[in-house]
């Protein structure tokens, strides 16, 4: 991360003690360099919640209704947000990789491309990629009028308030007996969280939603 000016390293449920010798060790120095950063966090809702464009990596297709990136896709959507609001990478453990569960909370799906008949790239390696296309990209000279998007991109939630609008959703479809039968009750808000992360909501149409769910349960 640090070789291509990277600083902050959130780091959910290590499963070593943190920080730890051996870590240290490999790290060629970064973690002793005064600029690099590492919060340890529970959980991933806690570690991107002051996020607002969040990309989730995967080698595998899920059933997940998201675009899917590749490496130069995502990053240069990730580097337009990126300059004028909070944006991060989630990257799942180096055996299993991210659950639906986690991939679903990120507004969109980014996946290394590779030789379909041998797939073998680690943790390190796909933090490399990232790394390295968002230093070519931020290297680039480029002239483009980007006014426009960032109008929009300047105003999008974070995930804070995204997962605050989602809890109280659910909690009021709770009380109206909709997750019906009890044991799809998971899949049915993975995907009604889906709905809302792939669509980048303003801070605007938070509120709006707010106001519709006070309004039909007159709060």
């Amino acid at each position: 991360m640090l070789n291509f000016g990277f600083t902050d390293l959130a780091i959910v449920r290590p499963r070593e003690d943190w920080p730890n010798k051996k870590a240290v060790a490999t790290s060629a120095g970064a973690l002793e360099d005064n600029n690099f950063n590492v919060k340890i966090f529970a959980d991933i809702q806690s570690a991107t919640k002051d996020i607002s464009y969040l990309l989730a990596t995967t080698a595998r297709e899920r059933d997940i209704n998201k675009p899917v990136l590749n490496v130069i896709e995502a990053v240069a959507i990730l580097f337009e947000h990126n300059n004028i609001s909070t944006t991060g990478i989630i990257f799942g453990g180096e055996k299993s990789g991210l659950a639906n569960k986690e991939l679903v909370k990120a507004d969109a799906i980014a996946s290394i491309e590779c030789n379909k008949n041998f797939n073998s790239i680690n943790l390190s390696m796909s933090v490399f990629s990232f790394c390295y296309q968002w230093f070519i990209e931020n290297n680039k000279n480029s002239s483009i009028d980007k006014s426009k998007k960032q109008t929009r991109i300047n105003k999008i939630a974070n995930k804070s308030e995204l997962n605050y609008l989602l809890e109280r959703l659910v909690e009021n479809l709770n009380k109206n007996k909709f997750f019906i039968p009890l044991e799809k009750k998971d899949s049915m808000i993975r995907n009604i969280e889906a709905i809302f992360t792939r669509n980048s909501l303003t801070d605007q149409e938070i509120k709006i939603l707010h106001g519709i769910i006070s309004s039909l349960t007159k709060e």
